[in-house]
């Protein structure tokens, strides 16, 4: 897991403008400023004006007029981007083409279709997390303690992660604050980093957290996609309800952009 730090930069090759979408918008709600390109030489364009050095590239293989492979050879022959880690994003998983990357200096190949909690842990494995200062820790511990209390009632608890597409005018924790006093006092909401809240509801189930979301939806302000995970229908630990959530997150932001791009299409 790399070093976390406040901007990293990411370039998304792809000549499928739904595939750049998704990605970006995955990638975004993270924390990761990402650029687009559809062609190699739009990307080499962009790695040229681009005044520091983009911390990944992604490269699908099958571009128009110059494929991934090329585009790759003419990155690395670039001095400052021949240590850039370059990952392949693409549907053909064929021996000869993964050897291919692996020869022409990429060293990550994840295959469509690709769950967008793979690419993240692809992307962090190869470059670390964006936000300082998180608060996953915290937030683990007080689900260790919810769900204790949960197995010894036998009843349900719920996870809620909302995610803010983009960085809100308003404080994440004036937020969380507001949040607040809109619940129940057993209810915690909780600020887990600059575009994320955790509410943690005990003796709730689906259909309960599925209220609450309706009611939360009515005061964030901005575009929010939100994550849910049960005890212990999603998970029996802590760790495996907050990553039940995040996919589930990373799912909605999917969905969210195909809708948005049929309904362009139509």
């Amino acid at each position: 897991m790399g070093e976390k730090k406040n901007s990293k930069s990411i370039l998304i090759v792809d000549d499928s403008r739904l595939i750049r979408l998704i990605v970006k918008d995955i990638l975004g709600v993270e924390g990761y400023d990402v650029e687009t390109a559809a062609t190699a030489e739009e990307a080499i364009l962009k790695v040229k004006n681009k005044k520091e050095l983009f911390d990944l590239v992604i490269v699908d293989i099958n571009l128009p007029n110059q494929n991934g492979f090329e585009f790759i050879r003419k990155l690395k022959s670039q001095a400052e981007y021949k240590n850039i880690p370059v990952m392949i994003l693409s549907g053909d998983a064929t021996p000869p083409s993964v050897r291919q990357a692996i020869e022409v200096g990429a060293v990550e190949y994840l295959i469509k279709p690709f769950k967008a909690a793979e690419l993240l842990k692809r992307v962090v494995k190869l470059i670390g997390y964006v936000e300082e200062g998180d608060h996953y820790p915290e937030l683990k511990e007080l689900l260790r303690k919810e769900i204790n209390r949960a197995k010894r009632s036998n009843v349900n608890l719920s996870l809620v992660l909302a995610q803010c597409e983009e960085k809100t005018k308003v404080e994440i924790s004036k937020i969380a604050e507001q949040v607040k006093n809109k619940f129940r006092d057993i209810d915690t909401v909780f600020e887990v980093d600059k575009n994320t809240l955790a509410l943690i509801l005990p003796v709730t189930g689906a259909d309960g957290t599925a209220v609450v979301i309706k009611k939360l939806k009515d005061k964030l302000p901005g575009k929010w996609y939100f994550g849910i995970s049960i005890y212990p229908d999603n998970g029996k630990n802590e760790g495996e309800l907050i990553n039940f959530a995040k996919e589930s997150v990373m799912k909605e932001i999917s969905n969210s952009v195909q809708e948005r791009e049929e309904a362009k299409e139509k």
